[in-house]
C-alpha cells in the first residue's frame, strides 16, 4: 500500500499562507502566551539590528513538551477529547478558554523573520532547566527535502542561565552542516540561507540587562522568541503610509487585544505590549492601553447601547440617548424556525459619537480628539472570553454592512460603523459554532455565522427606526436632545466668534503697550514734550509772551502729556472671559499703567505748571496761579463732557436700533401664528367632513389644534424671552450680568487649562516614574560595580586615576537622580554643609562642556565661593542646574529670538551672594516686563518646544524648603537676575560641619 510522504515544504507553505500578514502573526503568538498562562507578553523590536524579542510570563515547557507539542506539526493537545494530553494548566490562576486550535500557528513565526531563537522554562516540571533551539525557516523551502532530513539543534541550560555567544554560535553551526549536507541543486536557496546564518548574531546572556524589564527567564518561567533577520515589511506595517487619519497594519491587529475600553471590564487575562526601539535610546510604546479606547472615552460619547441576544437571537438591554437615563428596549429578531439559534446566546455594548459637531454633546476638543480616533480604529469589536478575534474591529471592515445601507440613505439607516466603538462578547462553549477561518481572516461562513450576522443586522436597523428616526415610536428624546445640542452648540459658536475677536483685540493693545513699556517709548516722548515747553519758555521773552500766551504753551504741553496718558490706556472688553495669559498680561498692565501715572505722567504735569511758575516770574507776568487751576479743571471737565455726550448720542442710536428690531421680532411672532391659524382653517375647510366619522373628525380636530398650538408655543416662548430681556435692560442686575458673564467665562477658561496641564503633568510624572523605576536598577549595578573596581584601584597606580574620575562621575549621577524622585530624596540623604565654591564645581562638571562650547564665561564672586549653607544636596543642586541652564539657552539662541541687537554682547554669567540671597544673573536678553509673572507659572515659556515646567518646578520646591526665589525687574540692555533667599537657620556657621557630618 501507498503512503502520504510529507515534504518540509510543506512546513514552509502553511506558516506563510495561513495567516493575513505579520501583526497577524504576532497576535497569534499573543494568543499562543495567552493558553499558556502568560500574565504578560511583551515584544521589542530593535530596528536597527533587525531584532525582534517576544517575551511571555507562561507555564513555559520543559524539553520533552517542547519536542512533542512545539516541534510537533498540527498538535491535537488542544483539541478537546482527543490527542496527547492537553497542555498544562497554570493551578495559580482561573481556568482559561484555548484560543488555538490547529496546532500551527507557531509557524506564522517564519513571516516575522526568516531564523528564530526559541528559549523555554517550565513552571510546572522539575527540573526547572531552559531548553534552547534554533530554527532557519529557509531551510523548509529548499525543494524535494523531507521533514525528517532536516535537523533542530536543541540544548538544555541549568535554571537561571541564558545562553550565551559560543552556544548560539554552536547552534549555528549545526543549522549551517545540516545545509551543506542536504541534497539538491538549489545552490542560490542554501546561499540565502548561510548568509542569514551570519547574521544572526545575538547574544541573550550579554543583552539580558539592556531590555526593558519584563518577563525573564533567569529569574522565572516562561517563553521568549529571539527572531532576526526580521521581515523589511515589520516596519512599513508599524509605520503604515505615514497617513496619521487611518490606523497602521500593527495598530488595526494588535490594538484591543483585550477588552479594556468598556466600563468595569474584566481585568485582561494577558497583558500585551509593543516597544519599537528607534535608535538612539528612543523608543515608541506601539500599544499601549491609552492607544486604544478608554473607560472614559466611553461613557463620554453621545449615546450608549447594552445588553444581550438570547438563544433564539432576541434582545433585551438598555439605551441611553445623550447621556440621559437609560431606557429599558427590547428587539425582535424574526427566527423562521422557532428555535434556538446556532450561534447561540452572546453579550453587546457599543458607545457612539455624532458625526457632527454641533450634534454631539462633547466639547470641541474631546469630539475633535474622539473623532480621529474612531476614523483610525473605530468599529465594532468582537471578543472570545475576554480575547479579540480578528479582523473585527477595523475600521475597514464593516461586516454589518452599515456603511453600504447608508450609502442609500444615511438618515434612515442612521448608523456608520466608523462612529461606533464597542464590543460583542462570545463564549468558547455558548458559542462553539462561530469557527475562525484558517488564516484568522474571520468566521467561517457557516450557518451560525449567518444567524449571527442576520441578529445583528436586524438589531441596528430597528435601533436606528425605533430611536433615530423622526418617525420612530421612540424618537422624541433624540429628536428634542439633538436640537437642543444643535441650538446650544451654535449659540456657543457664535459667543466664541464673538469673544475670540475681542480677545485678540484686547492682546495685540497690550503688546503694543508693553513694546513700549520695554522700549521706554512714554518716558522718551514725555521727556521730549517737557524739554520742548522748557526751552520754548526760555527762549520767550516779555514782548513775545503775555500771560495768555504762557497759559497757552502750557495747555499745549499738557495736552501732549494727556494723549500719551491715553494711548497708556487700554479698555477691557465686557462680558468677554480672559484667558490666563490674558488676565496676567491685564494684571501686569494695570501695575505697569499705575506706575507710569506715578512716575511719569503725574510728575510730568507737575514740571509743567513748575516752568509755567518759573517763567511767569522771570518775565515778571502776573500769572493767576488759581485761574490756571480751573482752566486746567474746565479743560478736563469739558473734555469729559463731550465723551458722556458722545457714549449717550451712541445709547440712543442703540437703543433705537434694538426698537426696531424687538417690534420687528413682536410683529413676525404675531404674523407666524396668525398664518398658521388662516392655514389650518383653510385646510380644514377642503376636507369632506361628510365623509368622515365623528372619531375621524375628533383627530383631525385635533391634529389641526396642535399645529396651532405647537406655532402659538414657539412664538410666545421667544416674545416671552424678549419680553423678559427688555424689561430687564435697564436694572442693576443686568448691568452686573455681563460682569458675572466674563467671570464665568474667565474661570471656565483656566479651568480648562488648568485641566490641560494637570494631565500633561501626570503624564510627565508617570515618565519620571518608569525612568525612576529604571534607572534606579541601573544605580545599583553601577554602584556595586564601582565598589568592587576600588581594591584593585588601590593595589594599581595606574587604575587609580580611572577609578577616582568614574567614582567623581558616578557621584553626579547619582545626586542627579533625586530629580527623578522629588518625594523621597529625604529618605536617602542627609544635610551636609555646601559651599558656594561645591555649587560652582558641580555646575563646571555638569555643564562645563556646553559653557565652553558656546563660549559663554562662568563667573563666581569671592562672596558666592566662600559662603556656607546646611542643605540637602538634591534641594540645593537642581535650581542652580535649571537656571544655568536655561541662562545658557538665552546667551546662546535668546537674543535672536527675542530681539536683535544683542548678539555682539559678551556672554556671562554670574554667581554671586549678597543680601542674604544667592544671585544668579547673566547678559542676555533679560525677562521682559509682560513676563515677570508668568515664568514661574506652569506651562509658560518662550522657548520653542519648552514644558512651562522648570521654573515652576524649582521654585515650588525651594519654597517648600523654605526658601524664596525671586526675579528681578526688567531693564532694558540688561539681562535677567534671579535670587534665591536663603533661611537665615540653614547659613552654616562654625560647628555646623560636624554637626551635619
Amino acid at each position: 500500500m501507498a503512503k502520504i510522504n510529507v515534504r518540509a515544504r510543506a512546513v514552509d507553505l502553511l506558516g506563510r499562507q495561513q495567516v493575513a500578514g505579520i501583526p497577524t502573526a504576532i497576535s497569534e503568538l499573543f494568543k499562543n502566551a495567552h493558553d499558556a498562562y502568560a500574565k504578560r507578553v511583551e515584544v521589542d523590536y530593535y530596528r536597527r539590528q533587525g531584532l525582534l524579542i517576544l517575551r511571555d510570563d507562561g507555564v513555559g515547557m520543559g524539553r520533552s513538551d517542547f519536542e512533542r507539542r512545539w516541534l510537533t506539526i498540527g498538535t491535537e493537545s488542544k483539541a478537546e477529547g482527543v490527542g496527547i494530553a492537553p497542555p498544562p494548566v497554570d493551578p495559580d490562576q482561573p481556568l482559561r478558554s484555548i484560543m488555538g486550535e490547529k496546532g500551527i500557528g507557531r509557524l506564522a513565526i517564519s513571516l516575522i523573520g526568516t531564523q528564530v531563537l526559541v528559549m523555554t522554562r517550565p513552571k510546572l516540571t522539575r527540573p526547572e532547566n531552559t531548553t534552547v533551539a534554533f530554527l532557519n525557516w529557509g531551510i523548509f523551502a529548499l525543494p524535494g527535502i523531507d521533514l525528517a532530513e532536516i535537523d533542530i539543534p536543541v540544548i538544555e541550560l541549568p535554571r537561571g542561565k541564558l545562553p550565551g555567544a559560543s552556544e548560539i554560535a554552536a547552534m549555528v553551526d549545526l543549522v549551517r552542516v545540516n545545509v551543506d549536507r542536504l541534497r539538491g541543486s538549489d545552490e542560490a536557496t542554501k546561499e540565502r540561507i548561510r548568509a542569514d546564518l551570519a547574521r544572526f548574531v545575538v547574544d541573550p546572556a550579554a543583552l539580558a540587562d539592556s531590555i526593558p524589564v519584563g518577563p525573564d527567564l533567569r529569574a522565572s518561567h516562561g517563553t521568549q522568541f529571539w527572531i532576526q533577520p526580521t521581515s523589511e515589511l515589520l516596519s512599513d506595517d508599524i509605520d503604515g503610509m505615514e497617513q496619521r487619519e487611518k490606523a497602521t497594519p500593527l495598530e488595526k491587529v494588535l490594538l484591543g487585544f483585550s477588552n479594556t475600553m468598556t466600563p468595569h471590564h474584566e481585568p485582561p487575562p494577558v497583558e500585551t505590549r509593543f516597544r519599537d526601539h528607534l535608535g538612539g535610546n528612543l523608543l515608541q510604546e506601539r500599544i499601549a492601553e491609552d492607544n486604544f479606547f478608554t473607560p472614559e472615552e466611553f461613557l463620554a460619547a453621545d449615546h450608549h447601547v447594552e445588553g444581550a441576544f438570547d438563544e433564539r437571537g432576541q434582545f433585551k438591554g438598555t439605551i441611553r440617548i445623550y447621556g440621559k437615563e437609560p431606557v429599558g428596549y427590547q428587539v425582535r429578531w424574526a427566527n423562521p424556525q422557532l428555535e434556538d439559534t446556532m450561534c447561540g446566546p452572546f453579550n453587546i455594548n457599543f458607545a457612539y459619537v455624532q458625526g457632527t459637531f454641533n450634534e454631539s454633546r462633547l466639547p470641541r476638543d474631546d469630539w475633535n480628539a474622539i473623532i480621529a480616533k474612531l476614523n483610525r480604529i473605530g468599529g465594532l469589536y468582537i471578543y472570545r472570553d475576554g480575547i479579540r478575534i480578528l479582523p473585527y474591529g477595523d475600521s475597514d471592515y464593516d461586516f454589518l454592512d452599515m456603511e453600504n445601507r447608508r450609502t442609500r440613505h444615511a438618515g434612515y439607516y442612521f448608523f456608520s460603523y466608523r462612529r461606533i466603538f464597542g464590543v460583542v462578547e462570545i463564549k468558547r462553549h455558548a458559542n462553539k459554532n462561530l469557527v475562525e477561518k484558517a488564516g484568522r481572516e474571520g468566521f467561517q461562513e457557516n450557518r451560525a455565522y449567518r444567524q449571527f450576522k442576520s441578529i445583528l443586522e436586524n438589531f441596528f436597523i430597528q435601533t436606528a427606526a425605533d430611536f433615530f428616526r423622526e418617525e420612530g415610536v421612540q424618537a422624541d428624546v433624540y429628536s428634542h436632545e439633538k436640537s437642543r445640542v444643535s441650538r446650544e452648540k451654535e449659540l456657543l459658536e457664535r459667543r466664541r466668534k464673538q469673544i475670540t475677536g475681542r480677545r485678540e483685540e484686547l492682546k495685540r493693545s497690550l503688546t503694543v503697550f508693553f513694546e513700549r513699556v520695554n522700549e521706554r517709548w512714554f518716558e522718551a516722548e514725555i521727556a521730549t514734550a517737557v524739554d520742548t515747553a522748557e526751552q520754548q519758555f526760555n527762549n520767550a521773552s516779555a514782548q513775545d509772551l503775555t500771560v495768555g500766551s504762557l497759559t497757552d504753551l502750557m495747555r499745549e504741553a499738557r495736552k501732549q502729556i494727556q494723549n500719551f496718558a491715553r494711548a497708556a490706556t487700554i479698555t477691557r472688553p465686557r462680558a468677554v472671559g480672559l484667558t490666563r495669559e490674558l488676565s496676567r498680561l491685564w494684571s501686569r498692565y494695570q501695575v505697569e499703567k499705575q506706575r507710569l501715572q506715578e512716575d511719569l505722567f503725574n510728575p510730568g504735569l507737575a514740571r509743567l505748571e513748575k516752568l509755567t511758575s518759573d517763567a511767569a516770574r522771570r518775565l515778571d507776568l502776573p500769572l493767576d496761579v488759581r485761574q490756571m487751576v480751573v482752566e486746567v479743571l474746565e479743560d478736563l471737565g469739558e473734555r469729559e463732557r463731550r465723551r458722556a455726550r458722545s457714549l449717550q448720542s451712541e445709547v440712543h442710536r442703540n437703543l433705537g436700533d434694538l426698537r426696531e428690531r424687538a417690534l420687528a421680532v413682536a410683529r413676525t411672532g404675531l404674523q407666524t401664528v396668525d398664518a398658521t391659524i388662516k392655514t389650518t382653517l383653510i385646510d380644514f375647510e377642503h376636507i369632506d367632513q361628510g365623509a368622515l366619522s365623528d372619531e375621524n373628525l375628533r383627530t383631525t380636530r385635533e391634529r389641526f389644534e396642535n399645529e396651532i398650538l405647537e406655532a402659538a408655543e414657539e412664538q410666545a416662548g421667544l416674545l416671552q424671552k424678549l419680553r423678559d430681556q427688555l424689561k430687564g435692560a435697564a436694572t442693576p442686575e443686568a448691568l452686573e450680568r455681563d460682569e458675572v458673564l466674563e467671570a464665568l467665562e474667565g474661570e471656565l477658561e483656566e479651568r480648562r487649562e488648568r485641566d490641560l496641564e494637570s494631565l500633561q503633568l501626570a503624564q510627565m510624572g508617570m515618565a519620571i516614574g518608569i525612568v525612576h523605576h529604571e534607572f534606579q536598577a541601573v544605580i545599583r549595578s553601577v554602584r556595586h560595580n564601582v565598589r568592587k573596581l576600588k581594591p584593585w584601584a588601590d593595589r594599581n597606580e595606574p587604575l587609580q586615576a580611572l577609578y577616582q574620575d568614574i567614582d567623581r562621575s558616578y557621584s553626579h549621577l547619582d545626586s542627579y537622580l533625586s530629580l527623578f524622585a522629588p518625594l523621597n530624596r529625604r529618605l536617602t540623604q542627609t544635610k551636609t554643609v555646601i559651599a558656594g565654591s561645591d555649587i560652582y564645581g558641580y555646575i563646571r562638571e555638569l555643564l562645563g562642556d556646553r559653557i565652553r562650547r558656546h563660549g559663554i564665561e562662568l563667573d563666581p564672586t569671592a562672596e558666592f565661593l566662600n559662603v556656607e549653607v546646611v542643605e540637602y544636596v538634591s534641594t540645593l543642586y537642581p535650581p542652580f542646574v535649571n537656571l544655568i541652564d536655561n541662562a545658557i539657552f538665552w546667551l546662546n539662541t535668546g537674543d535672536q529670538i527675542v530681539r536683535e541687537g544683542h548678539a555682539s554682547r559678551s556672554k556671562r554669567i554670574v554667581l554671586d551672594y549678597c543680601g542674604g540671597a544667592f544671585v544668579i544673573s547673566d547678559t542676555g536678553p533679560g525677562v521682559l516686563t509682560e513676563d515677570q509673572d508668568a515664568v514661574f507659572e506652569p506651562g509658560f515659556s518662550r522657548k520653542p518646544n519648552g514644558s512651562g515646567l522648570g521654573l515652576y518646578i524649582t521654585r515650588s520646591l525651594l519654597e517648600q524648603a523654605g526658601y524664596v526665589m525671586r526675579l528681578d525687574p526688567y531693564e532694558r540692555g540688561k539681562g535677567g537676575t534671579f535670587r534665591i533667599y536663603v533661611p537665615s537657620e540653614t547659613v552654616a556657621t562654625e560647628g555646623d560641619e560636624d554637626e551635619a557630618l
